[in-house]
């Protein structure tokens, strides 16, 4: 309580001393108070040519950004961030390209990141907690190709019913389970590493000691393999391949969701049954 009330004085100050000195001397006290920082003033002087931002997990999804109006947009999201002292642990989502003729200002973002003292827009030197409209920002280009709707519900949920439909065999003995999804490249866009992280820890739920696998599938007895096969807004087919290398087994499920009612009806077939609307 006391730390709300110093910031709201703080405030208070600033916009009566604003009145008397000009807009220069709030953004001053906004910057102390750590609402806003200057570490941004280069794309707000109009010396950016384009913005470039590219997917970290789909090298052939980025969009690049021209318009003086979008730019000005992103400044104002980046302007607001708060300086952190170290950045967010999880992956980054998105690369970020800043150029000006010839220099290029880099950084990494990782969206959707609510964690206290952390970073989540991020150099070499800086991190920045930004808001989630940077996260609307790049939605909005996203929704151009095609998006189901509740990815994340969809997507993962598809997988936690084979999982939870085999759990009985992945879960006996020694077996060590790892589920591939990286090379899932019509879905990796969507992917982001605060949903990769929740999907983990209900990954684990059900079959205790399973992991995401990164190039590392020797290392498994059983590997889950995804692999989507077409989707909309509002259907979504994946066939979810368990290979099993104890037991020499391999199975493949094919999965269908119908998006009814504002919700996701998600269908499991029996294994290597392919359904005659495949």
């Amino acid at each position: 309580m006391k730390k709300n009330k110093f910031l709201i004085i703080g405030l208070i100050i600033i916009i009566i001393t604003t009145s008397l000195s000009g807009c220069s001397l709030i953004d001053k006290g906004l910057e102390k108070l750590n609402f806003k920082n200057s570490d941004f003033e280069y794309i707000h002087q109009s010396k950016v040519d384009k913005i470039v931002i590219q997917s970290a997990r789909d090298s052939g999804f980025k969009f690049v950004i021209t318009d003086n109006n979008a730019i000005n947009d992103i400044y104002n999201i980046l302007s607001k961030g708060k300086v952190k002292s170290e950045k967010t642990s999880l992956d980054p989502d998105y690369n970020f390209e800043v150029y000006m003729g010839d220099e290029v200002k880099s950084y990494k973002y990782a969206v959707s990141v609510d964690e206290r003292g952390v970073g989540n827009f991020y150099d070499d030197n800086t991190a920045y907690l930004i808001s989630k409209d940077l996260d609307d920002t790049i939605m909005q280009n996203l929704s151009t190709t095609r998006k189901p709707r509740d990815f994340e519900d969809i997507y993962y949920n598809s997988i936690l019913q084979v999982i939870n439909k085999k759990k009985d065999e992945l879960t006996s003995s020694d077996n060590k389970v790892g589920v591939n999804i990286s090379g899932d490249v019509d879905c990796l866009k969507y992917m982001f590493s605060v949903d990769l992280k929740n999907f983990e820890k209900n990954l684990n739920k059900a079959v205790p000691g399973i992991k995401l696998i990164n190039n590392d599938i020797s290392d498994f007895d059983t590997v889950i393999t995804v692999k989507n096969r077409g989707y909309s807004s509002k259907v979504f087919k994946t066939s979810i391949v368990v290979d099993n290398k104890k037991a020499k087994s391999y199975e493949t499920y094919y999965v269908q969701g119908a998006y009814e009612y504002k919700n996701w009806k998600i269908t499991v077939s029996e294994p290597n049954e392919k359904p005659k609307s495949w």
